[in-house]
């Protein structure tokens, strides 16, 4: 655009009549100025003007009158030459000042090819002849495609920045809530603490159709960011409105969602849930239908599910972030094996077991050997170690003095603690129930 205080120069200098009149009634242009707040030049200094709309120029010169008429064409000639070529419509001068010097008129000029100028040609009312005004860069005027926006520039900066949000909330929701399968958020809500109790008491009814959900967060994510890509290709040209989007889209919208839900899916999934809800309606029509196929094809969503081995390596690949001790665990791992294991794998090797012989007697060293191991029940053995024929339990020791030095033999046929056998191949679990029933074993080879 040309500054005003060019025009206001112009002005001055030809209100002190500082101009050159020719002696000829035909007008001559020394420069085309714009009233438009937007019109630029380009680098030749030619004034540029935008296609087929209606903009105001001043033509600065001498001899313009009221009558005088204007075209434009696209022939290069010298200034005063006839101008007999292909001419625009006529544009009339509206209004003329400072005797002559400076005409104003209201041009619409239509889109020329790449590198191409309007020249101005002028006559005069009751003549037919067209007279060039030059090719002089200030005597022609350019066009140019209006670079219009869909809506106003700070409402653009405001979607653009509303919509990278929901981007990165969608990514952020896609992984946090997809990976909390029901089975977890079941345990959350029953075993969580109170915040997180609450959170999956939220986020459970919609991750229960999982496919559903599934379905409104790419769906939702794919809207937002190709809104997002318009917008930007709105306010710049394709290439850097390609570069904007990527990098937005991967840094606002991905990476920093991604891992911030990666850790806070729970708390960010529950408080934005109403958002969820909404999108969940906007893209029903569609991500419905998507889902009740995926449910077909795939069947029901059951989440994960551990079975006592899986569970059993869970309880001790965690135990670093828990509060179990390590005899807890190992407490816990052995539980979840009883049904696994024979009792041949947790038997005591018979040189290892202590055991006392059938024709011992209860006296002090024995007595004292007794409570000094620490065992509950001893097995009686006959001749040799593995023929063992009863079981002496340290109740029976109650009523004993060691100075009568009671023959064991004695005290076992008093109290006949039965032994059963059991084959080495019993599992553990069904031993656990015979114990509780009091029944007491001594595990052999059959």
């Amino acid at each position: 655009m040309a500054p005003w205080y060019v025009i206001s120069l112009v002005k001055f200098v030809f209100i002190l009549n500082f101009t050159i009149v020719f002696s000829e009634d035909f007008p001559h242009l020394t420069t085309i100025l714009s009233l438009e707040k937007e019109s630029t030049r380009d680098e030749t200094g030619t004034l540029m003007l935008y296609a087929g709309t209606d903009q105001t120029i001043v033509l600065v010169g001498s001899n313009f009158a009221n009558t005088s008429r204007v075209a434009f064409t696209t022939d290069v000639r010298s200034q005063k030459e006839t101008c007999d070529g292909q001419r625009t419509q006529t544009f009339a001068i509206s209004s003329v000042s400072y005797n002559g010097t400076l005409a104003t008129v209201v041009v619409n000029l239509p889109l020329l090819d790449s590198g191409e100028y309007y020249h101005v040609c002028y006559t005069v009312e009751g003549v037919e002849k067209w007279e060039h005004g030059g090719r002089e860069s200030f005597t022609r005027v350019g066009v140019k495609v209006k670079e219009t926006t869909l809506l106003p520039l700070w409402l653009q900066i405001i979607l653009i920045a509303f919509l990278l949000s929901l981007s990165g909330l969608f990514s952020g929701l896609n992984l946090g809530l997809m990976a909390l399968d029901k089975t977890e958020l079941k345990l959350i809500a029953k075993c969580g603490s109170s915040s997180e109790k609450k959170y999956a008491k939220a986020i459970e009814p919609v991750r229960a159709r999982g496919n559903f959900l599934l379905c409104t967060l790419l769906l939702g994510n794919v809207l937002v960011n190709n809104s997002l890509t318009i917008l930007l290709d709105d306010l710049s040209n394709g290439l850097y409105a390609v570069i904007g989007a990527t990098l937005g889209i991967v840094i606002c919208g991905e990476i920093i969602p991604q891992a911030i839900c990666s850790r806070h899916g729970l708390a960010v999934g529950a408080r934005t849930i109403w958002i969820t809800r909404l999108f969940m309606l906007i893209t029903f029509p569609l991500s419905f239908p998507i889902s009740l196929i995926l449910d077909k094809i795939l069947g029901e969503e059951i989440g994960n599910v551990y079975d006592r081995a899986k569970l059993s390596e869970f309880v001790k690949v965690t135990k670093e972030f828990n509060d179990l001790k390590n005899d807890e665990v190992n407490i816990i791992s052995g539980a979840l094996d009883l049904s696994k294991k024979c009792v041949t794998e947790v038997m005591t090797k018979i040189e290892d077991v202590f055991m006392l012989d059938i024709n011992s007697v209860l006296d002090f060293e024995t007595v004292s050997e007794i409570m000094k191991r620490g065992y509950t029940r001893i097995p009686i053995y006959d001749g040799d170690q593995g023929n063992i024929v009863a079981l002496l339990n340290i109740k029976d020791l109650a009523l004993i003095d060691p100075d009568d030095r009671t023959p064991i033999r004695t005290v076992i046929k008093f109290y006949q603690h039965p032994l059963i056998f059991v084959f080495d191949d019993q599992k553990l679990d069904t031993m656990l129930q015979e114990f509780r029933q009091g029944k007491i074993y001594n595990a052999n080879t059959k």
